[in-house]
């Protein structure tokens, strides 16, 4: 035990010792750099920010926690770090680094603080660095906003053909004289102004200096369903992204076509090439509000190996340029982007499509897929629609972008036409009805000819069925076809109800000028065929009394309404449809109409603004959720044998300011605070807009409220304000 002992006090006397001797050897020296540091203040690395980085010292909490990086950001590194994460000071000896990491004042070490155990090895891995809030900006800059829509839009197509063969005046004198040297007879044309805007969905904001380009389809002489005249106006965005002008619109719509399209270049790409616009109010001033760009780049591959020529595959968008003029075609087809079909293979080292295929490149907005035409020269040889590939990748990977759509073939088959002829109920041919298949994922359309006859020279693979429309007749499906079935008949059996009307006041026989109509119409076909279709709704105007009601099915029955008037329904169709004008008499009932600026109750007053001038009824909101109400007097109910007692609500609105072009007003409807339903009202800041909901048997005093539920807005870019601007109570029987 006694020799232990001895051992232990000799081996604490020898550390001992070493320890005083490597502090009197080495210790001063090896304190002194920190020493300087320290004198110096902010000469040191330990005390002195990078370029960029905050003075916040490291380990306190962030203070820019208001955003997470995106999965692809990565903590930045110094850009001198050597070896095992080792720095030192650019241009400098590593040695001075690896003497300041021996003495605990390397970069990654808060200064103040004691070094860790082994903190001098220069091995030790540095630790990432928080990024700043400057250097997160940054990278969300880059990330986001124009640089990366400029990035993702550099292997997208551009414009197509720049000589704009498609532009005619809005001029009436020059507009004739340009179609006159083409060799056709000018279409009636309308001028009509338009607005709207353009927004990036990558920036956020306004796309300035887009080219806009607005298709106006005009009805070859005069026939609705027959071949269209595209006409081509461009605008040039502003700063913020608006466009607007005079575009050259038809009177009349073209039958199944969309009266006008929507294509948008920036930077030489182009976004969108070809979206339709439903609506569009000819000769009247037309706010199309806010359409989102799609940006997203696909890639889509296009098989055209059963053909041999000089091909070439056109994306024209949404829309199906089977309907288009021959004569126009050709030109309207070099409008958009194209994409050559390769002649051979790619030589060994180069990149690119195998002979006989062609790669699309476009953007997409995830709804409609595009139409594709394989040209021969500049003669169409087929025009077929994507269809969606089963599985999709969401990312794109290798440098590749995304493909949503299945491989599109062009297919040569001659074997399979369908063809056939369009009658009317008394066996006479009829011109100019549209034709398109059905039962595809892609569908074709062709218009008969003045014999009624048409054809289909390579139908999509899995037609089933025929629908055809024409401007004079009910529409009608033929069902089974198949490709190959080369003599089809299809019979137009119903026209068109066009219902002529003289509407009066019953006590003073005074015209009446304002009508609203419920109409009630017959399935045309299917399974359905013949039975009542759901209540459809539609406004009437006349100057002097006399209304013609058209209708694009077999009628049921009509029910005529007026502010103010007991309805009146109408249930003999073939005496609605006789050649002569119906005499119809209204009774006068009670007139309930309420200017919606002067409510009852509010939620919040200071949140609602009445029109500025006295005399006009609306009052608007910027904020959804917030309650405004009215009491109304339903009077007494009726007596026994009259008409009436039910009401339904008519609700007017507008927007203040500027929305998506398809934004939908959500309103709940309450009745005495109990929940009567929602109604949808499309978003126009130029045009009212109604819809209508039944309130059920009223009399008495009632309190109607009215709750907007879905606000949206961006600073300085959309905002979506309801005004109300009109409020009825129609009785019903």
């Amino acid at each position: 035990m006694n020799h232990r002992h001895l051992l232990a006090v000799l081996l604490v006397v020898l550390l001992v010792g070493g320890a005083a001797a490597w502090f009197l050897v080495g210790g001063e020296a090896a304190f002194e750099p920190a020493a300087e540091a320290i004198a110096a203040g902010e000469q040191s690395d330990a005390l002195t920010p990078l370029d960029g980085e905050s003075t916040t010292p490291r380990n306190a909490p962030p203070t820019d926690t208001d955003e997470p990086l995106s999965l692809g950001d990565t903590p930045l590194r110094d850009a001198t770090a050597g070896e095992g994460g080792q720095t030192g000071q650019p241009g400098g000896d590593p040695a001075a680094g690896s003497s300041r990491g021996a003495t605990g004042n390397s970069g990654s070490q808060p200064a103040g603080t004691s070094p860790p155990p082994n903190s001098g090895n220069s091995t030790q891995p540095r630790q990432p660095r928080r990024l700043t809030p400057a250097q997160r900006e940054e990278q969300r800059r880059q990330a986001t906003g124009r640089p990366a829509l400029a990035e993702k839009l550099g292997r997208t197509p551009a414009t197509g053909s720049e000589k704009n063969e498609l532009a005619k005046s809005p001029e009436q004198e020059k507009w004739a004289e340009q179609w006159y040297a083409e060799g056709f007879t000018p279409p009636e044309m309308t001028p009509t102004p338009v607005h709207g805007k353009i927004m990036s969905q990558e920036a956020r904001e306004g796309l300035a200096k887009a080219t806009v380009g607005l298709i106006s389809f005009f009805p070859l002489d005069g026939v609705a369903g027959g071949p269209l005249l595209p006409v081509i106006t461009e605008f040039t965005t502003d700063d913020n992204g608006f466009f607007g002008g005079e575009i050259p619109a038809s009177k009349l719509a073209p039958l199944n076509y969309p009266p006008v399209a929507l294509a948008v270049t920036w930077e030489g790409h182009r976004i969108v090439a070809a979206l339709p616009i439903e609506t569009l109010e000819v000769g009247k001033q037309n706010e199309f509000g806010i359409f989102w760009a799609p940006e997203t780049p696909f890639t889509l591959r296009a098989n055209a190996q059963q053909f041999d020529g000089d091909l070439k595959v056109v994306s024209t968008g949404e829309l199906d340029p089977q309907r288009w003029h021959t004569a126009k075609r050709a030109e309207a087809l070099a409008w958009f982007p194209t994409f050559a079909v390769a002649k051979d293979d790619p030589k060994q080292g180069e990149t690119g499509p195998a002979k006989g295929f062609a790669d699309v490149i476009g953007t997409w907005d995830g709804r409609d897929a595009p139409y594709l035409s394989l040209l021969n020269g500049s003669q169409l040889v087929q025009t077929r629609r994507a269809a969606r590939a089963s599985v999709v990748s969401s990312k794109s990977s290798g440098g590749e972008l995304p493909a949503p759509f299945d491989e599109l073939v062009f297919e040569n088959d001659a074997l399979t036409p369908i063809g056939g002829q369009v009658l009317d109920a008394e066996g006479a041919a009829v011109a100019g009805a549209v034709v398109i298949t059905v039962g595809d994922a892609i569908s074709q359309t062709v218009v008969s000819d003045a014999a009624g006859w048409f054809y289909f020279e390579d139908p999509p693979e899995k037609t089933s069925a025929l629908r055809c429309t024409h401007a004079d007749f009910v529409e009608t499906q033929v069902a089974p076809v198949s490709p190959g079935d080369p003599d089809v008949r299809i019979t137009l059996a119903v026209r068109r109800p066009r219902i002529q009307m003289f509407v009066t006041d019953k006590l003073t026989q005074i015209p009446l000028t304002e009508l609203s109509v419920k109409v009630i119409g017959l399935h045309p076909w299917g399974k359905n065929a013949g039975k009542p279709m759901p209540e459809a709704f539609t406004q009437l105007t006349s100057s002097d009394g006399h209304f013609l009601l058209e209708w694009e099915y077999a009628i049921k029955s009509i029910t005529l309404e007026k502010l103010g008037y007991f309805p009146k329904t109408l249930n003999d169709p073939d005496a609605m449809q006789s050649e002569g004008e119906l005499q119809i008499e209204l009774s006068p009932g009670r007139k309930l109409e309420v200017r919606p600026r002067d409510y009852t109750n509010v939620e919040q007053s200071d949140r609602w603004f009445k029109d500025a001038k006295p005399e006009d009824p609306g009052i608007y909101t910027a904020w959804s959720h917030h309650w405004i109400e009215w009491e109304v007097d339903f009077g007494d109910a009726p007596e026994e044998g009259e008409e009436g007692g039910s009401f339904d609500m008519v609700l007017g609105c507008t927007n203040q300011g500027i929305v998506d072009n398809d934004y939908q007003f959500e309103v709940d409807v309450y009745l005495d605070g109990v929940k009567k339903g929602k109604l949808v009202i499309l978003a126009d800041s130029l045009n009212e807009r109604t819809a209508r909901i039944s309130l059920g048997k009223l009399s008495g005093a009632h309190t109607v409220r009215l709750v907007w539920t879905n606000d949206k807005w961006i600073p300085d870019q959309l905002d979506a304000n309801i005004r109300y601007a009109s409020l009825k109570f129609l009785e019903q029987p």
